[in-house]
């Protein structure tokens, strides 16, 4: 108004001082006239100048504090990053509100303010910008969900609410409100970089031509909404009343906003990296009439809010290994995809290599478009030397830009502000994530952590559980309910893999050291403490992968894992941790060191277990001198080591020699031990055993007659080992030529078993299986029969599916089918076996050899004898590699080829004999 005033009395004056002028000029006034007319002229032309030059008011200043902070993880690409994206991994960008003012200028008063159009009527402007870029050109494996989102944009309808008395908001014929839609994250499968805001860009830009409008908003902050929201009305207005809109404050431009919104269905609001559901409460219950798409980080409280939430999880495989692919061969279209590297890098980069390096960073998307980024633009980087970096030093590689691209979008500082946000709530939550960061990534039981409050006395589980579920509201970690049957209380947490190596590499060297022994801490705490104990086994399996990703290789807690292992028959794994125990053993305490040596026994033992019998036998024959060195000829562990020797021996294919050598340490046993020690007793049982496979069965008979009684003296009558040495004085009665006599005495000893050691006990189930062997070799093959098919499914439930017993009980069934009648059952039954046997042991195993003799035999049985005689054929050259040219396994396997081929040139080419003809 002042500067209305101003204009009018300079216009005025000029009109009063051109009049005085020209009287004093035609009248012949005084001079004085003239001048006073002419100052008034001038006094007018600058009031009037100023009027239209005058300076405008300028915005007001802003408190740095009141600046919304923008987290990175799910910020845009800027300076210069390529929009090439990430598969639903790619960054945020502002709002096209956020290019506007981040304050709305100082407006005057408002009796002076032109009032803003009416929203009712206005119409959105033709080509409004509504995204904030284009969608990535690469964006692969979100087929699906994408889908889910339209349908449950277009299909899931809801009642908006309205205040009491007003009546529903009028909408043209077709239109309808559909439930707002939140795109949440479930921990390791939604955390910060896993693509939310490029899948609402990418489902946004496809479907722009379905909307009236379409509108991107940054929900980090409640004044961020705003701001993005009267940015709306700013570009709605521009055509109509840009002045009108520009003078609004922040609050009537967003409430314009809502009521344009209101006015005219058919719009898709984005709302992008909310926070807080909570922030959202003053829009979403005003908007009617279109679609809300959010996305967040935060994984609680939209069902209460009407919301359907949607999990969006890291990429498949294939996906990921192609968006590798194409993102790297786009940046050097030469390059075909897959094959070789650009120019200036060496080595290749086949299919291979590149599912190897998705699977390395899991199947992220942030995560794979930072690697091929990185790739792409460094001079001598492929995607080996990658890989080896993101082996050898995992920090440095999730926290390297490629060259020109924003240090801000790496992994490390997406969570790292996310880790300072969650700490900032809760200062437990980071000290979890960090003792999660030790363990492997999935199933994890809560209970572990529980056992904290011993180390840490002012935490309880209370604390524990609220640090948790914050945890997992940012999606850091995910938390499962119990699968195993274990109980209420019994869930389990799983952390991404490359959320534990970042939270691992941020820590300060001391603090890491702290931490990785806390949390091997806590999981020895939760192992159960018999590992032979088949009722703990399903805990040992659960905490098998974090024993082996926490616990020290020396640590008494990994040798009851090793325990279990060997007890529940995976000699594979045992072996593997076995060679992590002598070497750190080696390591510390050199070569010939005690432990040194029981460890690298005990690797023996677990080669010879696996099937390598005679490197078993090699290893213990080179053990043994530096036992007598270290600890002398007799010392108890040097007659251990003799033993093992001995044993091995015998298994490699040399009973005799393995007879012998017991013949050889019995005396230094009872001489050292005393006769009746338990070791000395055991060393009787094996030379029993092995006479009778040397060929003496009946000396091994007598052996095992004369040993019992001194058993049931020494550890009594219903002793494991007393039991043990009944069953070998049957079985070796049976194998002397008295298979009844077998029979009836394991008939015997299985009542006693039950009793002692409980009916699904592994050796009361080993009782059971003599009884059904030896009354097949009676004369029952149907009966041997029925009892092994009664026994398998306790053997599957007590020990496992795939456990040796297991598998032996299998093929003790297929061979009593064919021995009762059923030879092509037996084949069928072994041909599925064998698979198994290749997986569980290996290819080359002793027991898969003999499974591959087992199906070639009853493949003959069953009609096929030029099936049969290939498959000896096949088989022969493996067991001498295997088990040696003089084995009597390989003698067996020469005999049967022998056999089977004498019975083609019986039948002929068609299988059916001659004298069938």
């Amino acid at each position: 108004m002042a500067f209305r005033i101003l204009a009018g009395a300079g216009v005025a004056g000029v009109i009063a001082a051109v009049v005085v002028m020209w009287v004093s000029w035609k009248g012949d006034v005084d001079p004085a006239g003239a001048t006073i007319g002419l100052a008034s002229l001038i006094v007018a032309a600058v009031s009037l100048w100023q009027s239209r030059t005058g300076p405008r008011p300028s915005p007001p200043a802003v408190d740095p504090a009141d600046a919304p902070a923008v987290d990175p993880a799910e910020q845009g690409e800027r300076r210069g990053q390529s929009q090439v994206s990430d598969s639903a991994g790619s960054p945020r960008v502002p709002s096209p509100a956020a290019s506007a003012p981040a304050h709305l200028p100082a407006v005057p008063a408002a009796t002076d303010r032109r009032a803003l159009p009416d929203a009712a009527t206005l119409t959105v402007p033709a080509g409004l910008p509504g995204l904030p870029r284009p969608p990535a050109a690469v964006f692969l494996g979100r087929r699906q969900v994408l889908t889910r989102l339209r349908k449950t944009l277009t299909t899931t309808p809801k009642t908006p609410a309205r205040p009491p008395g007003r009546p529903p908001a009028a909408r043209p014929a077709g239109s309808a409100g559909v439930e707002p839609v939140v795109i949440t994250q479930a921990a390791v499968y939604g955390l910060g970089g896993i693509g939310k805001s490029e899948l609402a860009l990418q489902y946004a830009a496809r479907h722009r031509g379905a909307y009236r409008l379409v509108w991107w908003i940054d929900a980090d902050t409640p004044a961020q909404i705003q701001t993005s929201l009267a940015g709306l009305t700013r570009a709605i207005c521009a055509g109509a009343d840009s002045v009108a809109a520009s003078a609004a404050t922040a609050e009537e431009a967003a409430d314009w906003a809502l009521a344009w919104l209101a006015a005219h269905p058919g719009w898709l609001l984005v709302f992008d990296n909310v926070e807080d559901a909570g922030d959202l409460h003053p829009y979403l219950g005003r908007l009617t009439g279109g679609h809300v798409l959010i996305t967040t980080r935060r994984d609680t409280g939209w069902t209460d809010m009407g919301c359907t939430p949607i999990s969006l999880e890291v990429l498949d495989p294939e996906p990921a290994r192609q968006l590798l692919t194409r993102m790297i061969t786009q940046a050097h279209p030469t390059r075909p995809p897959g094959r070789g590297a650009p120019a200036h890098k060496s080595g290749p980069a086949e299919p291979a290599d590149l599912a190897g390096l998705a699977e390395d960073l899991g199947f992220l998307p942030l995560a794979l478009t930072q690697a091929a980024a990185f790739i792409a633009r460094t001079p001598g980087m492929n995607v080996t030397t990658y890989r080896t970096l993101l082996r050898d030093n995992p920090g440095k590689a999730h926290a390297a830009a490629p060259p020109g691209g924003d240090g801000e979008r790496v992994l490390a500082q997406v969570w790292t502000i996310t880790r300072t946000r969650i700490a900032a709530q809760n200062p437990l939550a980071p000290h979890l994530l960090a003792l999660l960061a030790c363990y492997a990534p999935d199933q994890l039981p809560i209970t572990v952590l529980h056992h904290l409050p011993d180390a840490l006395p002012d935490v309880d589980e209370l604390q524990i559980g609220q640090a948790l579920g914050l945890l997992a509201s940012y999606s850091m970690i995910t938390i499962s309910p119990d699968n195993t049957g274990r109980g209420p209380g019994c869930d389990t947490v799983g952390v991404h893999r490359l959320v534990q190596a970042v939270t691992v590499n941020d820590l300060p060297e001391h603090e890491r050291q702290t931490v990785h022994a806390r949390a091997a801490d806590l999981l020895t705490a939760e192992l159960p403490a018999d590992p032979n104990v088949i009722d703990n086994w399903p805990v040992y399996r659960l905490l098998l992968a974090h024993a082996r990703a926490a616990l020290p290789p020396r640590s008494p807690a990994t040798s009851q894992v090793i325990d279990y292992l060997d007890a529940s028959g995976d000699y594979a794994t045992a072996k593997t941790l076995q060679h992590q125990r002598y070497q750190a053993q080696l390591n510390h305490h050199g070569p010939e060191h005690p432990e040194t040596l029981t460890a690298r026994a005990d690797l023996a033992y677990y080669t010879g277990r696996v099937g390598d019998v005679a490197g078993a036998r090699d290893e213990f024959a080179a053990l043994l001198p530096l036992r007598e060195r270290v600890s002398g000829a007799e010392h108890p562990d040097t007659l251990a080591a003799r033993a093992d020797l001995a044993y091995w021996s015998g298994e490699a294919g040399d009973p005799a020699g393995a007879r012998d050598q017991f013949a050889a340490l019995l005396p230094l046993r009872e001489r050292v031990s005393g006769a009746e020690h338990p070791d000395t007793l055991a060393a009787r049982a094996d030379l029993a055993r092995w006479s009778g496979e040397a060929g003496d069965p009946a000396g091994a008979r007598d052996q095992f007659a004369a040993l019992l009684p001194l058993r049931e003296r020494v550890s009594g009558a219903e002793h494991p080992h007393t039991l043990t040495a009944r069953a070998n004085l049957a079985y070796w009665s049976g194998e002397a030529g008295d298979a009844a006599g077998a029979r009836d005495q394991c008939a015997a000893l299985r009542p006693i078993s039950e009793r002692v050691l409980g009916s699904e006990h592994p050796d009361t189930l080993t009782a059971r299986a003599n009884l059904a062997y030896w009354s097949g070799e009676a004369g029952d093959a149907a009966g041997a029969r029925d009892q092994f098919a009664a026994l398998l499914p306790l053997r599957e439930r007590v020990s496992g599916a795939e456990h040796p017993e297991t598998l032996a009980a299998r093929a003790d069934l297929a061979r009593w089918s064919g021995e009762a009648g059923d030879p092509a059952g037996a084949r069928d039954q072994f041909a599925a076996l064998l698979p198994l046997r290749e997986r569980v042991s290996g290819a080359e195993h002793p027991e898969t050899l003999t499974a591959r003799a087992d199906l070639a035999r009853w493949s003959g049985e069953a009609g096929d004898p030029a099936g049969a005689r290939d498959q000896f054929a096949g088989l022969l050259p493996l067991r001498e590699r295997v088990s040696g040219a003089e084995h009597p396994e390989t003698l067996t396997a020469r005999a049967d080829l022998a056999y089977w081929a004498r019975r083609c040139r019986e039948t002929g080419a068609d299988g059916r004999s001659r004298d069938d003809a």
